[in-house]
């Protein structure tokens, strides 16, 4: 069996819901996970695959996730691991936001070190319902000008759940033969 811990950090809660969707198909699949936000500390050197996953914000990942990677970052490129991303951005699926998406990613394995051997980019949530008024106010402008849902009254989710499940299987798939050398 294969342990894995899938580590998280989320404003909105989108990312946390990505991360318990892994975390359950994972378990489907007969791998044991512990979920767990980067907030706590998981100590990962102690499971036998790690998956990361933040949210982007403005443009970037949260400095929460990279002192995260920062400080476990020998172990973490040790063993497999995957990092997710959920953001605004893969709403869109055309070249220019797939292109976005990735230097996101790009920027954060430059500044950290970080190596995952999987990457999962997923379209994120509008929370309009949850922001303060200046944020409603903003996020209103930049969905608008990506041709996306307006109405601040409700929150939209844009998340492909078939490719959050995708990945997770693909991850676990990766790991088992690192869990079975182990035996």
């Amino acid at each position: 069996m294969t342990d894995v811990l899938v580590a998280f950090h989320t404003l909105e809660g989108q990312t946390a819901k990505v991360a318990a969707r892994i975390a359950e198909t994972m378990r489907k699949a007969g791998a044991t996970v512990e979920v767990r936000p980067v907030t706590a500390d998981p100590s990962p050197g102690v499971f036998d695959a790690v998956v990361l996953g933040d949210s982007i914000h403005a443009g970037h990942h949260s400095k929460h996730l990279e002192r995260y990677v920062r400080r476990h970052l020998e172990v973490l490129n040790a063993k497999p691991t995957a990092l997710f991303q959920v953001s605004l951005t893969s709403a869109n699926p055309d070249e220019r936001h797939t292109t976005d998406a990735r230097r996101m990613v790009d920027e954060l394995v430059h500044r950290t070190g970080f190596a995952p051997r999987a990457v999962g980019m997923f379209a994120g949530a509008v929370a309009y319902t949850k922001y303060g008024p200046m944020k409603r106010r903003l996020m209103r402008w930049i969905v608008k000008r990506e041709q996306g849902d307006t109405d601040i009254s409700r929150d939209f989710e844009y998340t492909d759940w078939d490719a959050v499940d995708a990945f997770a299987r693909a991850v676990l798939s990766s790991a088992e033969p690192a869990a079975a050398r182990r035996d």
